[in-house]
């Protein structure tokens, strides 16, 4: 089991201030509350104890019932590998992970047409391969979309796709009570049948309700996620002066309140169940009207609403290596370095998108092998600095004195390779070196490192009957879509 890279140290709200958030936040459930577009909601709400007005639909939740909802949900669980012990993570605030992809991304960045195509399910297969190749990915989502297939099955064959190219964790889309109930059948035949779904859930659901302040209809999906015991990502999206306050401070607030009505929600329908945080603070751009994928206030409100993750003790999952560049250059290192540097230094258990481009658009197969060397980075900045007697070295020093050198040392041959970050993609070259190797930009060596790994990679070995039962699974689900189709 993956015990994740420790971080948390930087802060950067003082108490006071995060009591005034979470306060602020607390007052928003209560007036105006949260409006329903489903009555299920509206019944197990009130069921639950809160206050509800039909006739406005709205959910008005007291703060009592708040803070028994965080105290209910576990503060630390097991995401597990399916059929792979090795990948299984440990889930709890503090723990960092970094994983590819995000949800289904319309296009596919094409490295020899040097520009974004329509994706086919293939590229859903070699992508996954690649994620579930390298060693700093822990947990792997789509980083494009099988858009080769009809527009009502395309989920159904992502999740075909990764389940049958990688064991580590992933992240399935909640929508819809019917289509939520295909994918769960699609994702206990992946895991070996519904009882080790529950038992061992190698999935989170993810959950998107509308803001300001809604959750609708198409959210329904979340009852029978929970039922089947998958865990799930809440995961509220306002824009920074669009769909929330032009403020930090205020859209922090707001994504706060919409996250917090998910883990009352998911604590209503089944006390104890685990719920992740997932509460975006993204910006809309007054400029060119997109949301930013790497501004300065998104990494504030992430680091913040990180805090607050750990002040309710609960696991966090949010936006890492995303950024807004076209191309796998030098802007979007630079932009995907920030990101997932700070969320690692802020304690961001889960942290998405790792190898996407253009803010969500499309995925690049080189950018993730770029990711994945910086993650390699991050990693060791989480490590610290190990302070004991041996490693302050003080008698050892002494002995080198003012005219030795530690190169032959026993220390030195004991610690370094402990110490010291070695990378694996970028190169440690003279200049004489790099233009006898072809003096290649770093996307081009991350390019050859895709067809490397691609070469080599294949399907995972799935347990004996899984395989059939997957492929039921996608049939039934397949003709579900198509008989909506008709009906439509």
């Amino acid at each position: 089991m993956k015990t994740g890279a420790k971080g948390g140290n930087l802060r950067i709200l003082s108490d006071s201030e995060m009591e005034r958030i979470h306060h602020a936040a607390l007052s928003l459930l209560e007036d105006p509350g949260i409006l329903s577009e489903s009555d299920l909601f509206l019944e197990i709400c009130q069921k639950g104890g809160a206050r509800v007005n039909w006739e406005k639909r709205t959910i008005h939740i007291p703060a009592e019932m708040v803070e028994a909802a965080i105290r209910s949900a576990p503060g630390s669980f097991i995401l597990y590998g399916r059929h792979d012990p090795a990948m299984d993570l440990l889930l709890e605030p503090g723990r960092v992970y970094y994983g590819m992809g995000g949800t289904s991304e319309p296009l596919f960045w094409d490295y020899d047409l040097w520009r974004a195509r329509q994706p086919t399910k293939q590229d859903m297969i070699t992508s996954t391969r690649l994620g579930h190749a390298l060693p700093n990915i822990d947990f792997v989502q789509t980083l494009c979309m099988s858009g080769d297939q009809p527009t009502n099955q395309i989920f159904f064959h992502d999740f075909d796709a990764i389940f049958r190219n990688t064991t580590k964790p992933t992240v399935i889309n909640i929508l819809e009570r019917p289509f939520t109930e295909h994918l769960l059948a699609l994702t206990a035949a992946a895991s070996g049948g519904e009882q080790t779904l529950r038992e061992k859930p190698s999935v989170m659901g993810i959950v998107t309700p509308i803001s300001p302040l809604k959750v609708a209809k198409m959210n329904e999906g979340l009852v029978d996620a929970v039922l089947a015991g998958v865990p799930i990502l809440y995961s509220p999206g306002p824009l920074m002066g669009a769909t929330s306050p032009a403020t930090v401070a205020g859209t922090v607030v707001l994504t706060m309140a919409e996250v917090l009505f998910g883990v009352v929600l998911v604590q209503l329908i089944k006390p104890g169940a685990p719920v992740v945080l997932k509460p975006d603070t993204d910006v809309f751009d007054m400029k060119t009207t997109q949301c930013t994928y790497g501004s300065p206030e998104q990494n504030l409100g992430k680091i913040a609403v990180t805090q607050l993750a750990h002040y309710y003790n609960l696991p966090i999952y949010g936006l890492g290596g995303g950024v807004e560049a076209k191309t796998p250059d030098a802007e979007a290192a630079s932009e995907a370095m920030m990101g997932m540097l700070l969320n690692g230094l802020a304690g961001m258990t889960l942290n998405q998108s790792l190898g996407t481009l253009s803010w969500g658009q499309y995925g690049s197969q080189e950018m993730v092998v770029i990711c994945d060397e910086l993650v390699h980075s991050i990693k060791r900045i989480l490590e610290g600095i190990n302070v004991t007697d041996d490693t302050l070295a003080v008698d050892l020093i002494r002995q080198v004195g003012h005219h030795g050198d530690f190169l032959q040392t026993e220390h030195t041959m004991t610690y370094f390779k402990k110490e010291m970050y070695f990378p694996r993609l970028f190169r440690r070259q003279t200049i004489e070196q790099w233009i006898q190797s072809g003096a290649k930009m770093a996307h081009q060596v991350a390019h050859e490192r895709v067809v490397e790994i691609l070469a080599q990679a294949g399907p995972i070995e799935l347990p004996p009957g899984v395989d059939a039962e997957m492929e039921r699974a996608l049939q039934k689900a397949i003709e579900f879509a198509e008989a909506r189709a008709r009906e439509s």
